[in-house]
């Protein structure tokens, strides 16, 4: 049977609702199938605020899963493990590689998760930690997709990523993965970033959960840097998908988001913290716009 009760809220974006945190990060609570899931946990100074504002208890998490080791991620992982002692995590090995951005004429920045969170995860035991190497259910009616098979040939993980200072070692960014949620209309797909690539994310989804229909896509899409052929791939295929809703965050960038809106019309809401979607009401965003939101100039376009 599919999933007919869940709520979904983004509680840390780069965009935010009125009285939230702003973050350069992302996290989203979910609650579906008798489960309360933290995904992702942003950079760690808005998530407690935000989730506190919002009504949503992180101290009873069940599960926190973890879309990959970069820090706008993974920054409060300590905070959750505190505060909810009998959670379960999920996440790659991967996870904790060190990683860095290098970019011409610029020192190498450090993208991994801060060495508190990572720490951490020594003070779980065994039991609570499930490595995941391939797509598996956490709930009867939620899944994760584990690492992302790249296959279409435009898709890469979207910027200078390598796990050395010296740009030696191209990361790969294996440890991505996304969650999804077999609801009742279809497929609810949850990325953290998709360094995978959108396409190759949904297609492995589709296939590995045996739903074609996709009934939303919310998360960060990484497109900032895409060339204009990628996202004209990536709108082709949203448009076959034929999703009721995309809710583009954090890393989707202005561009993208742009041509996301005018292929696809209302069924594009941009995501901001605070956004709600729930099985008894579509996002407030729907009914009322997209609130003014406390962003710095280009903070959409943040790199990462």
């Amino acid at each position: 049977m599919p999933c007919t009760d869940f709520d979904i809220r983004i509680l840390v974006d780069n965009r935010v609702d009125d009285g939230l945190i702003q973050e350069h990060g992302f996290s989203v609570w979910i609650e579906a199938s008798g489960q309360r899931i933290l995904f992702d946990t942003g950079q760690g100074t808005a998530l407690g605020h935000n989730a506190k504002q919002l009504g949503c208890d992180l101290g009873r998490t069940d599960m926190l899963v973890l879309s990959h080791g970069h820090y706008d991620h993974s920054g409060a992982v300590s905070h959750v493990v505190g505060i909810a002692p009998s959670s379960r995590m999920f996440c790659h090995s991967n996870a904790f590689l060190p990683r860095y951005s290098i970019r011409p004429g610029e020192a190498p920045r450090l993208l991994s998760m801060p060495f508190s969170d990572g720490k951490a995860f020594l003070h779980v035991s065994d039991s609570r930690i499930t490595w995941v190497t391939g797509p598996r259910m956490v709930a009867p009616d939620v899944g994760v997709s584990g690492p992302i098979a790249r296959l279409h040939p435009l898709e890469d993980t979207g910027g200078p990523f390598f796990l050395d200072p010296e740009g030696r070692h191209p990361d790969p960014i294996r440890d991505d993965m996304s969650l999804w949620i077999a609801g009742e209309r279809g497929l609810i797909i949850i990325t953290g970033c998709c360094h995978s690539g959108l396409i190759n994310t949904v297609e492995q989804i589709r296939t590995r959960s045996g739903i074609e229909r996709v009934f939303a896509i919310i998360g960060g899409f990484h497109l900032l840097n895409a060339s204009p052929q990628r996202l004209e791939a990536t709108c082709s295929a949203i448009r076959a998908w034929n999703p009721e809703i995309v809710i583009p965050c954090h890393c989707t960038g202005d561009t993208a988001e742009a041509l996301l809106i005018e292929t696809l019309g209302s069924r594009v809401i941009p995501g901001y913290a605070g956004l709600k979607l729930s099985s008894s009401r579509l996002p407030d965003a729907v009914k009322t716009g997209l609130r003014s939101a406390a962003l710095p100039p280009g903070a959409a376009e943040r790199r990462s």
